[in-house]
């Protein structure tokens, strides 16, 4: 598959494992196009999220982005979204 060319980050930089056991789904990013987004360093549109892990259970909208650590590594943020002021 061809790397496009406005991508800021590559897919395999991003801990796809991590993520999963998260609750974030590279596949479902894929299906609706906001994988792309993240790629490209931009802000994904608001999704419903439920993250886990083995101590907190957490559902919420939110908006994800990809962005660089202190040590320059690329990491999920994750914005929630609060519907009422939507």
């Amino acid at each position: 598959m061809e790397q496009k060319t406005n991508h800021v980050f590559k897919e395999e930089q991003i801990d796809w494992t991590g993520l999963a056991k998260a609750g974030i789904d590279k596949k479902k990013l894929e299906e609706d196009g906001n994988l792309d987004l993240l790629l490209q360093g931009k802000e994904t549109d608001t999704l419903p999220l439920r993250l886990k892990t083995p101590v907190i259970d957490l559902a919420m909208d939110a908006t994800l982005r990809i962005v660089k650590d202190p040590e320059g590594r690329p990491i999920v943020e994750i914005n929630g979204v609060n519907r009422e002021k939507q």
